[in-house]
């Protein structure tokens, strides 16, 4: 399911980063990899607060859709 769908508080574990390549890899230095633990904090304003591991993120749910989580 795309990290768009997850529910506030939920933790999910990252199975793709369906972007391009440039964006991907931006997405891979801050952390989104698969099999990384991600939680979504807070929805605000059409974006998404999440941490992964120590980090905290705003993602626009665009962005957030492109990522594949369980």
């Amino acid at each position: 399911m795309p990290l768009t769908l997850a529910l506030i508080g939920q933790k999910c574990i990252i199975k793709s980063v369906a972007c391009s390549c440039d964006i991907r890899m931006r997405m891979v230095n801050m952390g989104f990899v698969p099999g990384r633990p991600v939680e979504v904090m807070n929805r605000m304003n059409g974006t998404l607060l999440v941490r992964v591991g120590q980090s905290r993120l705003m993602l626009d749910c665009c962005l957030a859709t492109q990522i594949q989580v369980n």
